[in-house]
């Protein structure tokens, strides 16, 4: 049996449907001053590149993955925290579990009025590191499929 995680999609899919990694990516190279209001959430994840590729470059990078919960309750804590609750959850499974795949604290990249680049750039090393992760979320380069809806 394979491990189970749990996802978050605007749109209604079906039990069987395939999701490709690396759609938050494909969306921040679509950023420009006029269409994105928060270029901040750009500045923060091109932060966790650049700490990435210098500091932990065998680890895949949050623009080409997907990132996936390891529970019901933290995928539910996800959704209400960064005020998803259009979005439907999913129970999921990997299609290639021997994918690159990284364990980070997704309340690391949360962002306050006071964060500036360091700040970033700090978290962004705790992330890399993956220890003492409360809010565990896996980022991987494995699609992943749609094993059951959640209610």
């Amino acid at each position: 049996m394979s491990q189970k995680y749990f996802y978050c999609y605007s749109l209604p899919l079906e039990v069987g449907s395939i999701i490709r990694p690396g759609n938050w990516g494909r969306i921040l190279r679509t950023y420009t001053p006029q269409s994105s209001p928060n270029h901040w959430l750009l500045t923060r994840e091109l932060a966790y590149e650049l700490v990435r590729v210098q500091n932990f470059p065998n680890k895949p990078s949050r623009f080409e993955c997907i990132y996936v919960c390891l529970n019901e309750a933290d995928l539910n804590e996800f959704r209400n925290s960064t005020n998803r609750h259009l979005d439907l959850g999913y129970e999921v499974e990997l299609v290639d579990s021997e994918a690159p795949s990284h364990i980070g604290d997704w309340t690391l990249a949360n962002m306050q009025n006071t964060d500036n680049l360091p700040i970033f750039e700090n978290r962004a090393n705790l992330y890399w590191q993956g220890e003492n992760v409360e809010k565990q979320e896996l980022i991987t380069l494995s699609p992943i499929r749609i094993t059951r809806v959640l209610k």
